[in-house]
């Protein structure tokens, strides 16, 4: 099954960075500004998501204004202290230059592996938010994920829209997954991530009756949709910031632009300064 992505349909993009980060009520917290963004498509899923670009200076030889940005700041979200009862983790707040690397929709027997390999090659720990139905299918490699360092977190069974499905729903969606994750020799999932970031009241709730924290992203660059190698890291370099939580998938389809990606910008990121922790 060809999954969409996590980043949803008809997402508007307006990249700003930390500092121009918003509060509730969409005042600008101090001394913040907010540049204006530019809008962008995004393909995951039927409502918008949003998920924010982190702005900041490029690298050295990288132009943000190439990026087809899918990632709004969300209003009140920045990374100076972790999101509040009913919200998501946008950021990591493990001091300067700390980041994290997220990857969704696996495991992959194909593409899983590989990304594995280039975490053991770079000693990165990532976190790996899993689909359910690929969990009970490659029990093994959730095992080699949690076994080499990686968290492993709650993806839902079927990767639904959960903004429209019933508490009842929600909360078999990730119950089944739960199951199959600790069958498969992981940890019990403290993590969940909605599919294309889709929250709802119910999902926060059932969340909260679970004792699992939701978990957003800071950094698409829509990998998902196979946009080229060269879109991908350049999207990751412009827009990493301290804080930052990057989106990438191992699963629901072709993915070898992603590991070609990964590859690449996982070494520029340690040569910048930044270090990966886990949310």
């Amino acid at each position: 099954m060809l999954l969409g992505g996590c980043a949803s349909k008809g997402a508007t993009a307006a990249a700003t960075g930390l500092a121009g980060a918003t509060k509730p009520g969409g005042s600008t917290a101090p001394g913040a500004t907010t540049p204006t963004g530019s809008s962008a498509t995004s393909g995951g899923g039927p409502t918008s998501h949003p998920s924010s670009a982190m702005g900041g200076a490029p690298f050295p030889g990288q132009d943000p204004s190439g990026s087809d940005v899918s990632n709004t700041a969300p209003g009140g979200h920045t990374s100076d202290a972790p999101p509040a009862a009913g919200h998501p983790q946008f950021y990591v707040h493990e001091g300067d230059k700390a980041i994290a690397l997220t990857i969704d929709d696996g495991p992959s027997s194909k593409y899983t592996p590989q990304v594995l390999a280039l975490l053991a090659q770079y000693k990165i720990p990532a976190t790996f938010c899993m689909i359910g139905e690929s969990a009970d299918k490659h029990a093994s490699l959730v095992a080699e994920v949690s076994a080499a360092g990686h968290l492993v977190a709650n993806h839902t069974w079927t990767h639904p829209n959960l903004s429209k499905m019933t508490a009842a729903h929600v909360t078999a969606e990730i119950e089944r997954t739960n199951d199959a994750i600790t069958k498969g020799g992981a940890k019990q999932p403290v993590l969940f991530r909605a599919p294309g970031g889709n929250w709802s009241p119910t999902v926060f709730q059932v969340c909260a009756k679970l004792g699992l924290r939701p978990l957003d992203w800071s950094v698409d660059p829509r990998d998902w949709s196979r946009p080229g190698t060269d879109h991908i890291v350049q999207n990751v370099l412009s827009h990493t910031k301290t804080g930052s939580i990057i989106l990438e998938h191992d699963g629901g389809g072709d993915r070898s632009q992603t590991v070609a990606a990964l590859q690449r910008f996982l070494p520029q990121l340690l040569e910048a300064g930044y270090h990966f922790v886990q949310p």
